[in-house]
């Protein structure tokens, strides 16, 4: 039975201990008067091995809390088994990731938001916190963080990131959409399916005040993986411009212009070939965006970077 005055908080884990701290930083959360709110802990691992984590410390929690065992290794599946229960139980599905921690006041930020703006998604920002030893030129790109929307020429937010992310039930029970599994090993699952919601309608707001913030790992610093995440996040892009106009004369001009931009791209990144600055990382990595698009576009097989276990 559905409640209109339930929230559902969905946490999707795969080997990760920071999860409890997540929890944690749920329990300091400010309710708004009226409401409720129930997390679901979906465990995309083959083994299971958050059950006894999460089902030990729902115990000693004042939390609502419930774990599901959704295998294996593909995001997807956790995403949408989150999905499906908040589905079979509340208004709202607030998806916030398993490293994120919130501020006291993020809940009523994402609900006055949702019906100020009568939108059907809510995003808030992501702020990363790095290690110590991450390079100078990281956190001065700050690429893990999530300060603003990207505005599409509509001047509308046509896409989002499911890191913090509220989702009004009742456009999915109209328009069932689910998170394809093709892209939960590769990332991307979810700006196609927020990109999929505002293609039939749907709208996106932003409230700056539902803040999360989440620890980088250190591995996450690295050039080798920004550079797959970027080529991969361009994978995605080009998959999310054939949503839009599928056809083989908007396939072969978009390839053209990653192309190009990819191009230009090296020439600026080569200026800065010889200095240690956040400048010629940033260019290199734009040349992996764009080519990233170029491979989307031809339809190459996305770059798995998740289901391990950091």
């Amino acid at each position: 039975m559905i409640d209109p005055n339930l929230i559902t908080i969905g946490l999707c884990t795969y080997h990760r201990q920071e999860v409890t701290d997540t929890l944690d930083s749920l329990s300091k959360i400010a309710i708004p008067d009226g409401k409720q709110i129930q997390i679901v802990v979906a465990d995309n691992s083959v083994e299971a091995n958050s059950k006894t984590l999460i089902e030990g410390y729902a115990t000693q929690s004042p939390l609502a809390i419930h774990y599901l065992h959704a295998p294996a290794s593909n995001i997807s599946i956790a995403r949408n088994a989150c999905l499906e229960w908040a589905l079979d139980h509340s208004q709202y599905l607030i998806f916030l990731d398993d490293d994120e921690f919130v501020v006291e006041n993020w809940l009523c930020a994402h609900l006055d938001t949702a019906q100020h703006e009568q939108a059907d998604v809510v995003i808030g920002p992501v702020l990363g916190i790095y290690p110590e030893q991450a390079p100078e030129w990281v956190k001065a790109l700050d690429l893990q963080s999530v300060k603003e929307p990207i505005i599409a020429p509509s001047g509308k937010i046509e896409t989002a990131n499911s890191g913090n992310t509220l989702i009004n039930l009742d456009f999915i029970r109209q328009h069932p959409l689910r998170f394809d599994l093709e892209y939960g090993r590769s990332g991307g699952e979810d700006s196609i399916f927020f990109r999929q919601l505002t293609m039939q309608g749907g709208t996106i707001a932003f409230s700056q005040q539902a803040e999360a913030s989440e620890h980088v790992p250190l591995a996450r610093t690295e050039y080798d993986w920004l550079y797959q995440r970027r080529f991969r996040c361009g994978q995605t892009h080009g998959k999310m411009l054939l949503l839009d106009n599928p056809s083989t004369f908007n396939r072969l001009m978009q390839i053209f212009l990653a192309g190009a931009k990819a191009g230009f791209s090296y020439v600026y990144a080569l200026r800065f070939i010889n200095q240690e600055t956040s400048q010629k990382y940033f260019w290199k990595l734009r040349v992996a965006l764009h080519l990233g698009v170029v491979s989307g576009l031809f339809g190459k097989q996305h770059l798995t970077q998740y289901g391990d276990t950091h």
